[in-house]
């Protein structure tokens, strides 16, 4: 493993560009958000066919991790972001001039495929060049450029519509892998050299996952990691009905409420990247979740009850939200240290887990749905209580490791 860089300073620019590669999932999911109602109409699809490409996608995203994690531990990150990047243009291309609900389909399975080696290896590019308490800075630091995405990319999605139809969506997402891929091969070091990586055949590498979900440590990462996000997919998917149609918040109010929980993201990010030198990834991690957990329980409270009515939801959520920065990074950080040869199968396995726990958690708030608020708070409650149970559960059973 290289260390390339201090911890301490970072360069803005790898910031910059590595939390760019991440924003590669969040754009492709939000940005097209707006158009779905224009998707069903443009293809005569029923409007259930339509939301199943945002399904489709966080399954071919996590796939693409599990398979670009190994590989890039094999043959370097660089060349597989690359590749990756690609699939990601052409795929976009292909969803802009589908023809039917079936291509679009293709298109999106494709275009998260491809996507997911930027999102899983930009991580791993990270570890490669800093040690668990500088990556877990670094990685708090792309989390704050990241947090543009879920904030911009629906507002910048319904502002295409107003001058194009939705296809014009996707050959934005084009152009932003585009970009991605001239800037991947024109200005981001191969982190991983050929003496630093995995010596073994590529089945081999593949093999790493089981190292990984057999060290109880990690599965303290990976479990509570992962139930931490999830409580955010139940939120995503929850607030648009929650906000607008539960309580009556004008549609173009919805992206305000939705920033103030960006802006808590970005403030506890800038925390975590200050702080985790001084403190420890371990303790941060632990200290979050267990913020988390009390956001989760006064939003159970407002489901249940009802009072305080929208700010009742909406201020701990802040607490909610705010945490899956610092969670994120410092379990990821953690992840890679334990398995520096293998840390792009860790960083792959941690984001497949984080995007299936998350599928799971909008499913349930859809299957629980009754008209009121209680089910996203609750799924949401229930994540943030068993990322809180994983996480001190699973360290009791081991020595502390930072």
């Amino acid at each position: 493993m290289t260390q390339t860089a201090s911890p301490a300073a970072p360069g803005r620019s790898l910031i910059v560009l590595l939390g760019s590669l991440v924003m590669v999932g969040p754009l492709a999911v939000d940005m097209y958000l707006p158009s779905l109602p224009d998707i069903a109409v443009g293809l005569s699809a029923h409007p259930a066919e339509v939301q199943q490409t945002i399904t489709v996608f966080l399954l071919g995203f996590a796939v693409g991790m599990l398979v670009y994690g190994p590989i890039s531990d094999r043959y370097g990150r660089r060349p597989i972001i690359a590749a990756g990047l690609a699939l990601f243009m052409l795929a976009s291309i292909l969803c802009a001039v589908a023809d039917g609900i079936g291509m679009l389909t293709l298109g999106r399975v494709l275009q998260a495929i491809g996507g997911g080696a930027a999102s899983a290896l930009a991580r791993a590019v990270a570890k490669d060049m800093f040690s668990t308490e500088g990556a877990a800075r670094v990685l708090s630091l792309m989390a704050m450029v990241m947090a543009v995405a879920p904030l911009a990319a629906p507002t910048v999605g319904g502002q295409i519509l107003l001058v194009a139809d939705w296809r014009a969506i996707f050959y934005v997402l084009a152009a932003f892998g585009a970009a991605g891929l001239f800037a991947t091969v024109t200005l981001l070091p191969e982190s991983l050299p050929p003496s630093a990586r995995v010596g073994i055949r590529l089945l081999g590498a593949f093999a790493a996952y089981g190292r990984i979900l057999a060290d109880r440590r990690a599965l303290a990462d990976l479990s509570s990691g992962s139930f931490n996000s999830a409580a955010m997919f139940a939120y995503i998917t929850g607030t648009p009905f929650v906000y607008i149609e539960y309580y009556s918040v004008p549609a173009q109010w919805y992206g305000a409420l939705f920033g103030i929980n960006v802006v808590a993201l970005v403030i506890a990010s800038f925390l975590n990247a200050r702080y985790v030198g001084r403190f420890g990834v371990l303790p941060l991690t632990r200290l979050s979740i267990a913020i988390g957990a009390v956001g989760g329980a006064g939003l159970l409270f407002a489901g249940l009850t009802g009072i305080g009515g929208l700010w009742g939801v909406a201020l701990p959520l802040l607490l909610v939200i705010g945490v899956q920065a610092p969670v994120g990074a410092n379990c990821t950080a953690r992840l890679m240290g334990l398995f520096p040869a293998s840390a792009g199968a860790a960083s792959a396995l941690f984001g497949a887990i984080r995007f299936g726990a998350g599928a799971v958690a909008s499913a349930l708030v859809g299957l629980l749905h009754d008209a009121t608020p209680l089910a996203m708070c609750a799924v949401v409650a229930a994540c943030c209580f068993l990322a809180l149970v994983c996480r001190f559960g699973f360290d009791r059973l081991e020595a502390p490791a930072s």
